[in-house]
């Protein structure tokens, strides 16, 4: 019975030990996990709403710079050298790892000793600010493994391990600043485009904001402008962003030579504003890469080349490249005059039948129809090879004509005069040059209209 007595009495024992250990523990717990907690509060660095911040202040070892949220855009304010049009990614990405940034632990309180070892007494310095507080980090040298930067802030002056992934989002230089687009104007802001190769305007394009579209200067007034051909660049111009930025270049820009440009491309915008680049086939590269010369900003940037054929573009590029002469629902007669074809046709195409020398053409015969469509297209849409308007041709022994009466009484004519060697042959509609060539194929080639017609005749039995 002693036994059982001392037996019961040294488990109680044993058991208030473990019942003492395990509140002495967990106490411990609970203090270390308060102690980690206060330890990783410590450790955010910033808990900022980033869609607040409208300013940004910089210095870096390129010098200092202000940025302010203007009309939703950042704006450069105040800057060392030049202005400069600003990188939104770049400003957005900072504010947004600036905003909530933690570091991974530190190492104590700052000191002035201790501030050159960790590359702290000369550091990057980044404000942002919401118009009433402001937030300032300073960032020195990174660790030797690399995981981190040290740095500190205005309000927490101890020295952090700011994780470099962060950090890198963060630091700054002022070709990281530059924004990298081709232009810094919108698709809609555009209302200008100007080409010039070896001192000679090749082109110039205008947006018309009374009749919304894009015109050629007025001596193109004959030629119709392909708007989606002229949209399709100004997307393109509009997305473009450079594959490097370059170090700036001074007022000497032979080094890449930009003293005898490839091309000169003029941007002008709604508000008056307007951009300037040289392009320069320079290097090795020359067929992968094109250099250009930003001469407002004074920044050389490197283009892929196939991303900028629009310098090796011409008028005849932004225009319809077929001139319709004629609609055969809308003509009742027409009359044709070439060395090789002189004919006249009577047309009621809607009624579906055609004649020609006394004999009627079943238009409503598929087979038919298609032989007098192939034929009457050949010279009511002519394709347009070339642009001339420089040119001042005569309308004097044609090749060929089209003479045409529509249903409304009305009378048009094309006319074809040779423009010498080369197969090209100038048009000219009711007497006029319309500043534009064509291919003579369709009056001699193997598809010429006498071919078409002479096909017409034994399928119609046109005797």
């Amino acid at each position: 019975m002693k036994k059982a007595i001392i037996a019961v009495a040294a488990l109680f024992a044993a058991a208030g030990i473990s019942i003492g250990t395990f509140l002495a523990v967990k106490s411990k717990s609970e203090t270390e996990n308060k102690k980690n907690e206060v330890s990783l509060a410590d450790n955010v660095l910033f808990d900022i709403d980033s869609s607040n911040i409208n300013k940004v202040e910089i210095i870096n070892s390129d010098g200092s710079y202000t940025i302010e949220l203007t009309n939703e855009k950042w704006m450069l304010t105040e800057c060392t050298g030049t202005h400069f049009d600003i990188n939104q990614v770049t400003v957005q990405g900072l504010c947004t790892f600036i905003s909530s940034l933690t570091a991974d632990t530190n190492y104590g309180v700052l000191t002035e000793e201790n501030k050159t070892e960790y590359g702290l007494d000369n550091p990057y310095t980044v404000t942002v600010s919401d118009g009433a507080n402001s937030h300032t980090l300073y960032i020195g040298s990174k660790s030797p493994t690399g995981e981190y930067y040290y740095g500190y802030t205005n309000e927490k002056e101890k020295i952090y391990a700011i994780p470099s992934a962060d950090a890198n989002s963060i630091l700054t230089t002022r070709l990281s600043l530059k924004d990298n687009n081709f232009i810094p104007y919108k698709d809609t802001e555009i209302v200008g485009l100007e080409l010039i190769r070896d001192g000679v305007k090749i082109y110039e394009l205008n947006y018309n904001t009374d009749e919304y579209i894009w015109q050629l200067p007025d001596k193109y007034e004959m030629l119709t402008v392909d708007q989606t051909k002229v949209s399709n660049v100004v997307t393109l111009i509009t997305r473009l962003s450079a594959e490097e930025m370059l170090p700036e270049a001074d007022d000497n820009i032979t080094a890449y030579g930009f003293d005898k440009p490839t091309a000169e491309f003029i941007v002008k915008s709604a508000d008056g504003s307007s951009k300037t680049l040289l392009f320069s086939k320079f290097g090795q590269n020359a067929d992968i890469y094109t250099h250009v010369y930003n001469q407002e900003a004074k920044q050389v940037e490197v283009y892929y080349a196939s991303d900028l054929d629009f310098i090796d573009k011409r008028p005849i590029d932004f225009v319809m490249k077929t001139i319709e002469c004629a609609d055969m629902y809308n003509v009742s007669e027409f009359e044709l005059i070439s060395e090789d074809v002189n004919e006249k046709f009577t047309v009621n195409a809607s009624e579906g039948w055609a004649e020609c020398r006394g004999s009627r053409i079943d238009l409503t015969n598929a087979e038919l129809n298609s032989y007098f469509e192939n034929f009457f297209d050949l010279f009511a849409y002519i394709s347009i090879v070339d642009i001339g308007v420089e040119m001042q041709p005569e309308l004097k022994d044609p090749m060929f004509t089209a003479k045409y009466v529509n249903n409304d009484g009305s009378k048009s004519q094309i006319d074809f005069v040779s423009a010498g060697s080369g197969g090209l042959c100038f048009v000219f509609v009711d007497g006029e040059y319309t500043g534009t060539l064509t291919s003579n194929q369709f009056i001699y080639g193997n598809d010429s209209v006498s071919k078409a017609f002479e096909l017409l005749c034994r399928q119609a039995n046109i005797k």
